[in-house]
């Protein structure tokens, strides 16, 4: 591949606004799109949100659409003219694994092809705005854990290029995958081929989608020798395995999300956004997650410092109730309290089984309900008397209290 040389642009503001959105997924073609439009008009709130503000850039780490068709192709850069239309604003958009896919083409070459005649664009491109260097980098392939083999020359030459003339900002660079064993949903759905590069450059900032796991979790910054953030997605939530209401749970499509970076010389700022029908919200609004500028890797946001300061949840009410509707037992109980948020619940029976549920943190916190419903099929409590549930919070930590309830 060709090292793209960085394109120099100065913005005549103090405070750059930078939206950052990933994986829209859009419809293969035009009938799919005909059933279905969600996640078109999820991609249009988000640009028209940032057009509405004055963004200066735009940044999209992937996956365009559920396959790399030309349709999906065509409807986000059609989405993208629309909302900029007559706008300065940058718009920096890479490949994710899902436009690598699709049948008919055979190879990453004609993909990589129509992206580059479809949606204008590079698959490797390398900005400097107003000091600050953008690195967009697409994989090279559809590849699930191991998609920047064939980068990583390029990305070693522009991250040194970039380095040196960084002068104590940030080096922003996006990927579609985290790298592994870093943020919230890298453990299950980081690439291999990316750490021991980033680990050279301290003042390294990545941004990545991918994992579709909500960005309300305090996990969704890492700082080691570098930062991670990863960014959700526009189309459906997806979280960990394990849950009995699914990886993809309950109303996932309803919370689309992403960030406003804003950046100026004194802080470096990331405010969480949510896309929903009902409007444009800024979620967690009294903590973003800040740097200081000139920016230094004080490992603030690493994960150990972090959940030694945590304290577990509790469960305000120790009264639950269960009651038969058909083949399943719904249980109903006080939502639980805690310091962020509760991730999930715990019910453990009196002969010892246990099950986990997800709460509804993920469709907006000021939205999480309570009391609280939870389905169970009977067959799986048929020898159980009572119940205990216990509410867990994302770093792990269970509540001493719980709710009980007896059973039939």
């Amino acid at each position: 591949m060709h090292a793209p040389k960085p394109v120099s642009i100065q913005i005549p503001a103090d405070r750059l606004k930078i939206g950052i959105i990933s994986d829209a997924q859009l419809p293969v073609t035009r009938r799919a799109l005909a059933k279905k439009d969600t996640y078109l008009q999820s991609l249009r709130r988000a640009l028209a949100y940032y057009r509405e503000i004055g963004a200066h850039m735009v940044l999209f780490a992937g996956d365009i659409g559920d396959l790399g068709s030309c349709f999906a192709f065509r409807t986000y850069a059609r989405a993208v003219r629309e909302a900029f239309s007559g706008a300065d604003t940058v718009v920096q958009t890479i490949m994710g694994n899902h436009d690598y896919w699709g049948k008919g083409l055979v190879g990453a070459l004609p993909h990589r092809l129509m992206f580059r005649l479809l949606v204008g664009e590079k698959p490797w491109s390398h900005y400097v705005v107003n000091g600050y260097h953008f690195l967009g980098v697409s994989p090279n392939c559809g590849s699930m854990t191991a998609g920047y083999k064939k980068v990583l020359p390029w990305l070693e030459t522009a991250l040194a290029n970039a380095a040196a003339s960084s002068d104590g900002k940030p080096i922003f660079v996006m990927t579609h995958n985290q790298p592994r064993n870093t943020c919230y949903g890298a453990e299950d759905w980081g690439d291999d081929t990316l750490d021991a590069l980033f680990s050279q450059y301290p003042n390294l900032v990545s941004f990545s989608g991918h994992s579709h796991y909500s960005i309300l979790d305090e996990r969704s910054v890492w700082q080691g020798a570098y930062t991670v953030f990863s960014t959700q997605s526009l189309s459906y939530t997806e979280l960990e395995e394990g849950k009995v209401n699914g990886t993809i749970p309950p109303h996932a499509e309803e919370a689309p999300m992403g960030f406003l970076l804003e950046l100026s010389d004194r802080t470096f700022r990331l405010r969480r956004l949510c896309f929903a029908a009902s409007g444009v919200t800024e979620e967690k609004p009294d903590c973003p997650w800040e740097f200081p500028m000139p920016f230094v890797n004080d490992r603030r946001y690493a994960f150990g410092p972090r959940q030694a300061k945590n304290r577990p949840p509790v469960m305000p009410d120790p009264a639950a109730h269960a009651r038969l509707c058909g083949d399943k037992v719904r249980l109903t109980f006080c939502a639980g309290t805690d310091d962020d948020f509760v991730h999930s619940y715990k019910v453990v029976t009196d002969t010892g089984r246990e099950f986990l549920f997800f709460s509804d943190f993920y469709n907006g916190l000021t939205r999480m309900q309570s009391p609280v419903e939870l389905s169970l099929p009977a067959a799986d409590l048929a020898d159980a008397g009572r119940v205990r549930i216990y509410a867990v919070d994302s770093w792990g930590a269970q509540s001493e209290s719980f709710a009980e309830a007896s059973l039939f």
